[in-house]
């Protein structure tokens, strides 16, 4: 597993804005052109803003299903006030990852969950 270190982890985010968004019990986006949203609008509402994305899903057994891929903002969704996001690629998915991730953890916990499906995907 990659281990991040403090001043990567500084460097990566100012240069690369990560796209979070966590899903509980939710679909996961496993296939190019899929949609997910979020209550967040996360850094950008414009149609060619693209963004690495990591998709963490909180199964009810508190496991969690990781996907990273790159999306885009594609619409708000005015009923559930929901931004949603187009997958612009293949994700790369981790089922049942060995992470506790979650939306609020720190930005290293959220590169090496990144890391961690990005090494199982080049297995």
């Amino acid at each position: 597993m990659t281990i991040i270190n403090e001043n990567f982890e500084k460097t990566f985010f100012k240069k690369q804005k990560i796209r979070i968004i966590q899903g509980n019990n939710s679909e996961l986006p496993t296939n190019k052109g899929d949609l997910c949203w979020s209550g967040k609008k996360s850094f950008s509402d414009k149609k060619n803003t693209i963004r690495k994305t990591l998709f963490i899903r909180k199964n009810i057994d508190n496991s969690r299903d990781l996907c990273v891929f790159d999306s885009e903002f594609d619409s708000f969704r005015q009923e559930d006030n929901m931004y949603l996001f187009k997958v612009i690629n293949t994700p790369k998915v981790l089922m049942n990852a060995p992470t506790k991730v979650h939306l609020m953890s720190s930005s290293k916990d959220k590169l090496e969950a990144i890391a961690l499906v990005e090494e199982k995907d080049d297995e």
